[in-house]
């Protein structure tokens, strides 16, 4: 089944807001239909730089972020929503593609991160600054424009932040969704209401072909640490029972 020709370029960023504006219906999509090896191929850069400065576990957290997102599209995300701006379907995934991949690039402890000079913000601040860097240099226009880089170096600086109101982009309310989902599970927001966006089965493939591996061990670790270091840091505005919930969850097609 394929997504739509076109999403809302703009959504609600409360995702009760969000699932009453949509008919989300979670859809079985095999891994294989959502991969796409032409834009995996044309943003390669990207995934090496992950591969340079973060683990295995935190790279493949965030490839399933990306397929997740892939997941929700197909599953009834705002298309052609009356008065919205619309964003196209490969203009969209690219930035999805981007945003997911380079999220948490600056938790690393790698030198290039720990001597950049954005260090002393948030770890999101300093992630967005490196990637927005990083796509200046790597894809000079045409091949992104600045609406495109503007808009993954937001979504990485906001991923964390929820918000109460207003508007969200889509590639901004995507990286929200996926990463938090895929740290803290199906109850990420309240009791199983992901169930209607994203099917389990299809999460399981997922999950399968990126393995866990110790990614709660290291963003528990990871995320305390930065919170010591730095404790008005935009993670300190995560729910208290964030990181209690990302221990519990040892495989998200059976979490709740």
């Amino acid at each position: 089944m394929s997504a739509p020709e076109t999403f809302d370029a703009f959504v609600p960023s409360t995702i009760s807001d969000l699932l009453s504006r949509a008919n989300f219906k979670a859809r079985y999509i095999p891994l294989s239909s959502l991969r796409s090896l032409d834009l995996e191929n044309k943003f390669k850069p990207s995934y090496d730089l992950m591969r340079k400065v973060d683990s295995d576990a935190v790279l493949n957290h965030c490839l399933r972020c990306y397929y997740f997102s892939l997941l929700i599209l197909h599953s009834g995300f705002p298309s052609n929503t009356p008065g919205v701006r619309q964003i196209t379907r490969d203009e969209l995934f690219k930035r999805v593609f981007l945003t997911s991949v380079l999220h948490d690039v600056a938790l690393s402890h790698h030198e290039s991160v720990l001597n950049h000079p954005a260090h002393g913000t948030s770890v999101e601040l300093q992630g967005g600054i490196m990637a927005y860097e990083h796509l200046l240099e790597k894809y000079p226009s045409p091949s992104l424009s600045s609406s495109d880089v503007g808009d993954v170096a937001q979504g990485i600086m906001l991923h964390s932040t929820h918000f109460s109101n207003g508007t969200s982009s889509a590639a901004n309310i995507l990286i929200t969704i996926s990463a938090f989902f895929d740290l803290s599970g199906y109850g990420a927001w309240s009791h199983d209401v992901l169930d209607n966006v994203l099917h389990r089965d299809s999460v399981r493939e997922i999950e399968a072909a990126f393995p866990r591996g110790n990614i709660a061990g290291e963003f528990v670790h990871d995320i305390t640490e930065i919170l010591e270091e730095k404790p008005n840091c935009l993670l300190c505005h995560i729910p208290s029972s964030f990181l209690e919930k990302v221990k519990a969850v040892k495989n998200l097609a059976d979490s709740h």
